[in-house]
C-alpha cells in the first residue's frame, strides 16, 4: 500500500500562500478596525453636540466654560481630570454637557490610549476625557472673556456657527481643557487616519483631516491670537468671517 502525503516543496507553497495573504489581509484588517474607531468616535460626538445643543437651549445660547475653578460647593468633577493634591477639582465643560448626553464613556475617544491623568505618580479617580475646548473661543482679541465670566462665550459673538470649532480631539491623560493647532496643543489632531472629528459651535460634528501646514507654522503664532487670526485658517477663530480652509 502506498501512504498519500504533501510533499515538502507543496507545504512550502502552501505556507508561502497563506503568508502573501495574511500580509495583505492584515492591513485590511486593521484598516477597518481603524474606521470603525473613527465612525464611533465621531457618533460620540455627534452625541456631545446633541447634549451641547440642549445647554444651549437651557443657558441663554451661551456656550458653557472650559472650567469652573470656583464652583458653588467645590462639587468635584466625575472627570480625571486637573485634580489637586486631594484628587478634588471642580466641574469643567463635560460635566455641564454630561447630563444632556445622558453617557460618561462617550467622552472618551476609541483611540485615546494615552490613560488616565496621573498626580504625582497617582492616576486621578473619575471617567477618561479624550476632548477639549477651542481656546480662540475664549481667548479672544480682549484676553478671556469665557474664563472670566459666570458663563462661555454667548453664541450672538460667534460668526456662523456652523464654521467654527468648539469640541476637538485631545488626550485623556494631559487636563486639558482648550487646544489649539499648537504642537504642544494638537494632541489628537491626527489621531484617526491623518485626522480627527471636531463638534462645531453650532452643534453638529464632522471629520477632517489635518492640514499638512499646520505643522509648518510656529507654536509662537498660534499663541499669538493677532497673528494666528491671519493663517487664514477660520473654523478657528470665531470673530472671523470667510470659509474653512482644511
Amino acid at each position: 500500500m502506498k501512504n498519500k502525503a504533501f510533499t515538502l516543496i507543496e507545504l512550502l507553497v502552501v505556507i508561502a500562500i497563506i503568508a502573501i495573504l495574511a500580509a495583505i489581509l492584515f492591513p485590511v484588517f486593521a484598516q477597518a478596525k481603524e474606521a470603525a474607531k473613527k465612525t464611533a468616535c465621531l457618533s460620540s460626538n455627534k452625541q456631545m453636540g446633541v447634549g451641547l445643543y440642549l445647554y444651549l437651549n437651557d443657558y441663554d445660547d451661551n456656550l458653557p466654560m472650559a472650567n469652573y475653578p470656583n464652583t458653588p460647593g467645590n462639587i468635584p468633577s466625575a472627570f480625571s481630570y486637573k485634580a489637586t493634591k486631594n484628587h478634588f477639582d471642580a466641574l469643567n465643560w463635560a460635566d455641564l454637557i454630561q447630563p444632556y448626553s445622558k453617557s460618561y464613556q462617550l467622552f472618551k475617544c476609541p483611540d485615546d490610549n494615552s490613560g488616565p491623568l496621573v498626580v504625582n505618580g497617582t492616576p486621578v479617580p473619575g471617567y477618561p476625557l479624550s476632548y477639549a475646548l477651542n481656546m480662540y473661543i475664549y481667548l479672544g482679541l480682549a484676553g478671556f472673556p469665557g474664563f472670566l465670566g459666570s458663563t462661555g462665550t454667548s453664541m450672538d459673538t460667534i460668526l456662523n456657527p456652523s464654521t467654527k470649532l468648539f469640541i476637538v480631539e485631545s488626550a485623556s491623560s494631559i487636563s486639558q481643557e482648550v487646544v489649539t493647532p499648537a504642537s504642544t496643543k494638537r494632541v489628537g489632531l491626527s489621531r484617526h487616519v491623518l485626522g480627527a472629528n471636531y463638534v462645531y459651535c453650532d452643534t453638529h460634528a464632522h471629520y477632517h483631516v489635518m492640514p499638512k501646514t499646520w505643522t509648518q507654522i510656529p507654536d509662537s503664532t498660534w499663541s499669538n491670537t493677532t497673528i494666528a487670526q491671519n493663517t487664514g485658517y477660520n473654523q478657528w477663530f470665531p470673530w472671523l468671517d470667510g470659509p474653512e480652509q482644511w
